[in-house]
């Protein structure tokens, strides 16, 4: 595969990944049941991938990687039902300082000062979010959200960890046990009208594909690219909800959101 298609199907699955928000919001289901059914769809679909890889071991950081994932698909879900998705995003890209302290605390490595710049710019943003009622979102929406970026975080370092491993694999286990963790939610949310089916759909096969993707493309990216191409799904998440549900954030927020991108540039 040739860069060129590498970076284009990259920056496909970054797409996916910002309309998640959008779909979310025109489920009529509780964020449990609709965090249970994406998890079910997409296990249904990775479930043919996964019997096609040669890579199926299953260790403690797989184990690990799907329990993070499992954990943020949920907080992701809730917190984009309970505050705007401009916060829901933007929090869950708190991810990289967590990565650093992570890191720091269990492998020792060093925290430099501009670390420090990245992770002080990210908390004053954080400050700022819990601050802004105007733009719509709830206090307890905010604080899922943190988790968000905590679970991201754990998704990421178990993924770096798994170095020759398969992340399908990871992500195939944590949507199996988000899926039968939410059954009984599911159960309880009742029947879909059409166009909720539609959305929750779209919402799992965009999960699938974009795993995918990601794991066939991640080896033909530079170092540089894995981390420029995702910033298409916090910008553009925020932005397919204003145009379809005129949802937009508050003036604290998009001052946030400034501060955010100062730290995380810096990082």
């Amino acid at each position: 595969m040739n860069h060129k298609k590498v970076i284009g199907l990259t920056c496909v699955a970054a797409l996916m990944w910002s309309l998640a928000g959008l779909n979310i919001k025109m489920i009529s289901w509780t964020p449990y049941a609709i965090a249970g059914g994406r998890s079910l769809i997409a296990m249904l679909l990775l479930t043919p991938v996964v019997l096609k890889s040669k890579k199926r071991r299953i260790d403690w950081y797989v184990l690990g990687g799907a329990l993070c994932y499992a954990a943020f698909n949920y907080c992701f879900v809730a917190s984009t039902k309970l505050t705007t998705s401009a916060n829901a995003i933007m929090l869950q890209y708190t991810a990289p300082i967590y990565v650093a302290l992570l890191l720091w605390v269990f492998l020792k490595e060093r925290v430099t000062r501009t670390d420090i710049y990245s992770m002080a710019c990210v908390f004053a943003g954080m400050v700022l979010f819990f601050m802004d009622q105007a733009g719509g979102g709830s206090t307890i929406g905010n604080a899922v959200a943190v988790f968000n970026g905590v679970t991201f975080a754990g998704i990421s370092i178990f993924l770096r960890l798994l170095k020759n491993g398969n992340p399908v694999m990871s992500m195939y286990l944590g949507n199996i046990i988000a899926g039968v963790a939410g059954i009984s939610f599911i159960v309880r949310a009742g029947r879909l009208d059409r166009s909720d089916f539609f959305f929750l759909i779209l919402l799992g096969s965009m999960v699938a594909l974009s795993y995918v993707i990601c794991a066939k493309a991640s080896t033909g990216l530079s170092e540089l690219e894995t981390v420029i191409i995702p910033i298409i799904d916090p910008i553009m998440n925020p932005v397919w909800v204003f145009l379809t549900l005129g949802e937009k954030p508050g003036r604290l927020s998009l001052l946030a959101q400034r501060s955010y991108s100062m730290g995380l540039h810096s990082g």
